[in-house]
């Protein structure tokens, strides 16, 4: 059986690799931002993660505990388990709670994310940098992400994705007539993500289509309580006809469960969050 620390992981590799940039770059970092006014409202200052297998028994090696500082402009995330190294992440706030760098540093890699915003507080760049090192060389590759925007919707139009301060691709968005973005394409392979939402304007739905896949289906599908919290996601693996389910169950406006599910419905793990 695959270990839910496997599976976590392979959950974050998905949502931090694929293209879906209008998700991963604003969507995600809109969420990360109602976390923490959630957090200083609870005046939440530590956060302990307990990780389960499906089998009941907590996962071997594994401890990840998050702190935040008093004006709560830094969290410190720490982490480790039987299948990865340790790591710290470390991310930093202004005073308007805008999220302006991350740090995720272990023994093999360091990446560092750098966040500018417009005068409507909306993303303008993002400049990121991996650096890996091993017993013979050091490699790094620096991404540079440039968000322009509808001056009359506020709304992005197109990205310029520079890579290692050369390559270049332009990323395009259209919106739909209740002002959310509803289609992102890549101009170089013509990939197209479709963006789909409910009547409260919640995202749903993210499908990709292009020129390889026979048939479009979900790479994700979220749903939503009353409250409009996340209550599951279902993230389809890349390549393979395989996906995921995670459903989520709060306490207060915080989420304290977490349970991963196979395609076949088996219970993988969960993941249990302490507030203090």
């Amino acid at each position: 059986m695959k270990k839910l620390t496997a599976v976590f992981s392979f959950v974050l590799i998905v949502i931090g690799a694929n293209a879906q940039y209008y998700y991963k770059d604003i969507l995600s970092n809109r969420q990360l931002i109602k976390d923490m006014a959630v957090y200083k409202e609870n005046k939440v200052r530590v956060i302990n993660i307990k990780s389960i297998e499906g089998d009941g028994l907590e996962s071997e090696g594994f401890f990840a505990q998050k702190k935040f500082t008093k004006d709560y402009k830094k969290t410190d995330l720490f982490s480790r388990s039987a299948i990865s190294a340790a790591s710290m992440q470390t991310s930093y706030f202004n005073n308007e709670g805008l999220l302006l760098q991350t740090s995720d540093s272990s023994d093999q890699s360091v990446t560092k994310n750098f966040y500018s915003y417009n005068s409507k507080g909306s993303i303008s760049n993002i400049l990121s940098s991996i650096k890996s090192t091993d017993d013979d060389f050091t490699n790094e590759i620096i991404e540079e992400h440039i968000y322009s925007y509808n001056s009359e919707s506020g709304l992005p139009e197109k990205m310029q994705k520079v890579k290692n301060r050369k390559d270049t691709i332009t990323i395009l968005f259209a919106s739909d007539d209740h002002g959310n973005i509803s289609i992102e394409k890549d101009t170089k392979t013509g990939t197209r993500y479709y963006y789909y939402y409910d009547a409260k304007n919640r995202l749903t739905d993210i499908v990709q289509e292009n020129d390889f896949k026979k048939s479009m289906r979900p790479d994700y599908v979220f749903e939503y309580n009353a409250a409009g919290l996340l209550t599951q996601m279902t993230a389809s693996e890349e390549g393979i006809n395989n996906y995921y389910v995670w459903k989520y169950v709060y306490d207060n406006g915080l989420r304290v469960i977490e349970k991963c599910f196979s395609k076949e419905r088996r219970l993988m793990g969960t993941i249990e969050y302490e507030y203090k």
